[in-house]
């Protein structure tokens, strides 16, 4: 995400000018929201929950790395490390101007296999983020409108949609339009609601347990649940480490890499 990244991948930032959004277009609020979730470099550890709508659980334990160069292309690696039926899979995503990749590793197969256009709206490993979820949008491909401003647990955000701006996105998404809540104070996204193509809200991401990583200005949810409005699943991202600018190698987002893991 960096929507799991989404902070997945999907939650954002800023380092300067906190207060200032009354000021700021919607479009400029998303910008702002982008770099707060913009860094050098970033590694994270978490734990996904797979959660049917009986409570039912299943656990997996991941690891994120990401890298963003001058020219502000992403690159993202999540690797699972953990139970036995998952570990080793890997899905590489690499950003090259207009253009992101996304290969997934598939360790009982003993190949890469690249993600097609037609698959980003998949499901990713079962949970309810799709490919396309996980991937960093660009901000020119999207409209943005300032709907309101609401408080939620008791923090005063901005809440903004997004439409899809051409004819190609529009055919690519699986969404006709996302509803973000974004905080006020930090520019953190809070909530996003999720359309399909019939204006159906079919999904809901919440976050909280938000605050500063430890060293950075940057700020990051430590928990975040996606939400399946129709059947009730939910998948659910438990932070236990994030480091920012510590220095992640270029060898991480390689297929040699995402395929050995060496």
């Amino acid at each position: 995400m960096k929507g799991l990244v989404i902070q997945i991948t999907i939650v954002m930032f800023l380092s300067i000018g906190f207060g200032a959004g009354q000021d700021l277009s919607p479009r400029k609020i998303m910008e702002q929201n982008r770099r707060q979730m913009t860094a050098q470099d970033e590694q994270s550890e978490f734990t996904m929950k797979l959660i049917n709508k009986r409570g039912k659980e299943r656990k997996r334990l991941v690891v994120l790395y990401s890298k963003t160069d001058e020219q502000d292309n992403d690159k993202t690696l999540i690797r699972f490390l953990s139970p036995a039926d998952v570990k080793g899979v890997g899905l590489l995503s690499v950003e090259d101007g207009d253009r992101e990749d996304q290969w997934l590793y598939l360790p009982a197969l003993k190949r890469v296999r690249r993600i097609s256009s037609s698959q980003k709206t998949d499901s990713f490993m079962g949970s309810d983020f799709s490919y396309e979820d996980i991937e960093q949008n660009d901000l020119n491909d999207y409209e943005y409108t300032l709907l309101r401003e609401e408080v939620v647990d008791g923090v005063e955000c901005f809440v903004i949609q997004s439409n899809p701006a051409h004819d190609e996105v529009k055919k690519e998404t699986a969404y006709s339009k996302t509803e973000v809540w974004i905080r006020k104070d930090n520019y953190v996204s809070k909530k996003v609601n999720f359309y399909n193509k019939k204006g159906d809200l079919i999904k809901m991401m919440n976050s909280s347990d938000i605050r500063p990583v430890d060293g950075t200005d940057k700020w990051r949810a430590y928990f975040i649940e996606m939400q399946n409005v129709k059947t009730g699943h939910r998948t659910q991202l438990l932070y236990e480490d994030i480091h920012i600018d510590q220095g992640v190698a270029d060898k991480y987002f390689t297929q040699r890499y995402l395929e050995r893991g060496r």
